[in-house]
């Protein structure tokens, strides 16, 4: 050691270089398969909605009126013969706004949006009462089968959507 270097304790330190921080990366949220399967399925049910919207637009323009009255008579009220392109058109309208619905909700599902969870709850518990409506006007064998099947099918989908990495996914948890 020469007489000219102070002692290493009295040596200033040194700095480190300013190394910047990392850059940000948001978290990437997973979207939980199920979630993804069932917007698929919302998906193929939006198509067959659209196809029977498409089929209801088709036999509203190409129905014959007088072939049905020369069918079934001059004893059947006009009125309701006259007012089956009508009724056609008006079914086309709604399941093409069905067929919009699923597609919409099959979006905030793949995107993870509140609106698709609480939409889909609020559709299954309905779709779980015209079940039950229906299974009693229709008490049969087929109608109470049809009524366990409409019943069962919207049940597993919402206790899927109530699992805590479901509604993480939606931003509801």
């Amino acid at each position: 050691m020469s007489s000219d270097s102070p002692p290493p304790s009295d040596r200033p330190e040194v700095e480190a270089p300013y190394v910047p921080p990392p850059p940000y990366v948001p978290m990437q949220r997973q979207r939980p398969f199920g979630v993804t399967l069932l917007a698929i399925l919302e998906i193929l049910v939006g198509i067959i909605y659209l196809f029977g919207a498409l089929g209801s637009f088709l036999l509203a323009a190409v129905i014959d009126v007088q072939e049905i009255i020369d069918q079934l008579g001059q004893e059947f009220p006009m009125e309701i013969v006259e007012a089956i392109p009508s009724f056609f058109a008006i079914v086309g309208i709604a399941l093409l706004i069905m067929a919009i619905l699923w597609f919409v909700v099959a979006y905030g599902y793949l995107k993870g949006r509140g609106w698709a969870w609480t939409l889909s709850v609020v559709l299954l518990v309905i779709s779980i009462l015209f079940s039950v409506v229906s299974g009693i006007l229709t008490f049969s064998l087929g109608g109470l089968a049809s009524m366990l099947v409409g019943i069962a099918i919207p049940v597993i989908v919402l206790v899927y959507l109530f699992q805590p990495k479901v509604k993480a996914w939606f931003g509801k948890a």
